[in-house]
Formats: structure tokens, sequence, C-alpha cells
């Protein structure tokens, strides 16, 4: 039997990973995402990736994302405000008490395109 490494295809590995957090990057900014660990990032996939995808493949209209502590913090320490980060661009709804945002899915489905 042969063993294959898994590729995952455009929805697999960590592609997906890799197109969120650029589309986050360009929300927050890439000076502010800088402030962010590998932990912070990893916890934010964590908890989200797999609500997209799960999202992408019901068709949802709108996606709910939870944001880290440290997101909140880095913006808000950067001086800025993550709801006007959001307004405009994609936001709905953002709950900082509860750390999140709902966001639009149409939004989210750039990240799963151009397959690899």
């Amino acid at each position: 039997a042969e063993i294959h490494e898994p590729t995952g295809g455009a929805w697999g590995g960590t592609y997906v990973n890799d197109k969120v957090k650029k589309m986050i990057e360009g929300i927050i900014g890439v000076e502010i995402a800088k402030k962010l660990t590998t932990d912070d990032w990893l916890e934010f996939m964590r908890v989200n990736v797999q609500e997209i995808k799960d999202k992408m493949d019901d068709r949802a209209q709108r996606v709910s994302l939870s944001l880290p502590l440290a997101f909140i913090s880095a913006v808000e320490n950067a001086g800025g405000d993550v709801s006007h980060l959001f307004r405009g661009i994609l936001f709905m709804k953002y709950n900082r008490k509860k750390g999140y945002i709902i966001m639009e899915s149409h939004v989210l489905s750039k990240c799963f395109k151009d397959p690899l």
C-alpha cells in the first residue's frame, strides 16, 4: 500500500487558513496583525475555520466569527475600534463583550476560490 501526502484540495490543509488570515490582516492592518502571536492566530483558526467551512457547505447567508481577546486588544491598543474596522466592509454586528462579529458569508466565500 502506498501512502500519499494529503492535498486537501481548495478546502483542506492550510489553504483556507492562509486566505482567512490574509482577509483579517487586510481588515485590521498588517502592522496590528504582526503584534498577534502564532498562538493567537491558531486560536482564531481553531475556533472559526470549521465554522466557516460548515457555513459555506450550508450556503448560509451569515457567518459568526469569534474574535479572541488578543485580536480585540491589538486593535484597541493601536487606537482603533473593532466595530469601525468592519463597518462598511463586511460588518453586520459586533459584540465586544462576547467577542464576535457576524458577517456576510459572500465575503468569506473568496477564501474558497482559486484551488491549489
